[in-house]
């Protein structure tokens, strides 16, 4: 009895759907780290940015309190008042 054969054709066929199937399985795995990897780095420059407003905003506090800052907004607030005045 002969043993079988199998159709070399067909199984090239098979091997080369298999291994265009892992180049694609291996060219989605790979865009999927670098979007991956994108999306930590933009969470880093978000928290960095978010770090830089708060202390931003902790300056402009500050500057706010300051006594040369407030006698520089006296003659706004003044004439907001006068503005007020003559419109009623």
């Amino acid at each position: 009895m002969a043993s079988p054969t199998y159709d070399s054709e067909f199984v090239d066929e098979l091997i080369d759907d298999l291994e265009a199937y892992l180049q694609r399985a291996t060219d989605l795995t790979t865009f999927a780290e670098s979007q991956v990897e994108e999306r930590v780095r933009l969470t880093r420059l978000v928290s960095q940015l978010t770090a830089d407003r708060e202390q931003l905003l902790l300056r402009i506090g500050m500057l706010e309190r300051h006594p040369v800052v407030r006698l520089a907004r006296v003659p706004r607030r003044l004439w907001r008042a006068v503005r007020r005045n003559r419109r009623k």
